[in-house]
């Protein structure tokens, strides 16, 4: 039997990075967080960092990516990419980076990864899903707007990871300038709850029950106001869902 665990190390704008086991394989998804935190977090979960498979990263913004040359540094692991972040990442030898396409491939025996597009403010941001024999996990955070393509490459996910990132009252009476709030709230900004909530019903509705939510914002959201917003929406629904930890200071948006 496949097994499936996703543990959240960092989430939001400080730095993003979450642990996946997918069947034999060890990796991360994004690596915005500093080395020794990743290695600790993952020992107090009994796992060992040395044995990250592969690196996912999303978009080059330095709270998603800010640990990948340390990473390429400590342990074996490639860094599977697109073309719009080779830039930030050019010190990581050439050999040990792998440029993603929008096609399902096998990257890892076993192991199929879809990248596809979202939008946001960088020039390429991704998600991405990972299939494993009968298993399937989804990932998307920094993501302006949820939209069909990005629904139809999540369907049918056993796990989802998915941005819930403001509550849309807290972000517009907030301390936050308005050029920030503006850009918070465009279609090239962040998932706001309401939004997460309409995906996890829809997703529901085509058989996934475990959700993550991730990527929540330190001023403009609460963890329990993200629950109390999905929960509404499911008006009673059985499902799983768990909520990354909020660290630090969300000094911007990324």
């Amino acid at each position: 039997m496949c097994k499936i665990a996703v543990i959240p190390v960092a989430s939001g704008s400080t730095g993003n990075c979450i642990y996946l086991e997918i069947g034999p394989y060890h990796l991360l998804i994004d690596m915005g967080a500093g080395y020794r935190k990743v290695r600790d977090a993952l020992s107090k979960n009994g796992r060992d960092i040395e044995k990250i498979d592969a690196v996912f990263l999303t978009h080059g913004h330095n709270d998603h990516i800010k640990g990948a040359l340390p990473i390429s540094r400590h342990t074996s692991c490639r860094v599977y990419t697109n073309e719009t972040i080779m830039y930030p990442i050019r010190d990581i030898p050439s050999e040990r980076v792998v440029l993603e396409t929008e096609r399902e491939r096998e990257v890892l025996p076993g192991l199929k990864v879809k990248m596809f597009t979202v939008p946001h403010d960088y020039v390429k941001t991704c998600g991405y899903t990972f299939t494993w024999q009968e298993k399937k996990i989804g990932y998307v955070t920094d993501c302006g707007r949820m939209n069909e393509k990005i629904f139809e490459e999540l369907k049918g996910s056993d796990v989802v990871v998915l941005e819930s990132n403001h509550d849309v009252k807290m972000l517009k009476e907030g301390p936050y300038p308005y050029y920030l709030k503006k850009r918070i709230l465009s279609e090239y900004g962040h998932l706001s709850n309401d939004d997460c909530a309409d995906t996890v019903r829809g997703l529901y509705e085509n058989g996934t029950r475990n959700f993550l939510l991730a990527h929540l914002s330190r001023h403009n959201n609460t963890p329990e106001k993200a629950y109390e917003t999905i929960m509404t929406r499911m008006e009673g629904k059985d499902i799983s869902l768990y909520i990354c930890p909020v660290e630090g200071d969300d000094l911007l948006e990324y």
